[in-house]
């Protein structure tokens, strides 16, 4: 994807799905009161760009993923917090089958899209096969959002949560080829903006591919402009 600046069907439909991709199809908040919390967050922020293009990056991940059929099962905030979740950054059924996602982004543009997948593949690998570390249990965090009212109801994919962070804590080992993933990554351009070249972007990324283990994988990139057009959303 390519985003250069917000169209008014991209803001229509920012309006319509903003609460809902941060508070759950559940619930009934206030649109002005859902901007002015994630803006208060913002400001937190404002001398620390990472964790502000981090926010924008997931944020269009996830409409996207919406856009498509993709069943969101988590919040996009902490629940002790204000800001974004921790664990998996997306949990999402399509076709009843679990996907994780995890969203890499920069705005160096020394980097590459190659580069920033391969940090998001490599970050949902270590989150899956890793159980050593007892403080970050990402099926718990699931599990949580999973079970918060907000939340549509699945006792089939709750219990498939449960029984993975009980793997977890069990030091039970899974491999990444057990699941189906989706490794983002977002480069935020400025003034160096340019449009991805699809054929040279999909020819790298295959290649790429060829080292990754996964049931099915999906892959996302985008060429965005700047956060500018989001943060003029959520002071408006």
């Amino acid at each position: 994807m390519n985003i250069e600046s917000y169209s008014i069907d991209l803001l229509n439909q920012i309006e319509k799905e903003i609460g809902y991709i941060r508070n759950g199809n559940l619930s009934n908040e206030n649109i002005g009161d859902i901007k002015k919390a994630i803006n208060r967050w913002f400001k937190t922020k404002i001398n620390d760009e990472r964790p502000r293009i981090g926010y924008v990056a997931e944020f269009i991940c996830h409409l996207y993923l919406r856009s498509k059929n993709f069943e969101q099962y988590f919040l996009f905030k902490n629940l002790e917090e204000n800001g974004p979740k921790k664990g998996f950054d997306g949990l999402y059924l399509f076709d009843n089958e679990l996907w994780l996602l995890e969203s890499k982004s920069t705005s160096s543009n020394l980097k590459t899209h190659n580069k920033k997948i391969s940090e998001a593949y490599n970050n949902i690998k270590l989150k899956i096969e890793s159980v050593d570390n007892e403080e970050n249990n990402p099926w718990e965090n699931a599990k949580n959002h999973i079970d918060n009212r907000n939340i549509h109801e699945n006792k089939t994919l709750s219990k498939i949560i449960a029984d993975l962070s009980s793997d977890y804590i069990n030091q039970i080992n899974h491999k990444i080829d057990e699941y189906n993933i989706i490794p983002c990554s977002t480069i935020f351009l400025g003034d160096n903006w340019k449009t991805i070249d699809n054929d040279d972007l999909k020819h790298k990324l295959e290649s790429l591919c060829k080292k990754y283990k996964a049931k099915k994988l999906n892959l996302i990139c985008i060429n965005k402009k700047s956060i500018d057009d989001f943060i003029k959303f959520i002071d408006g």
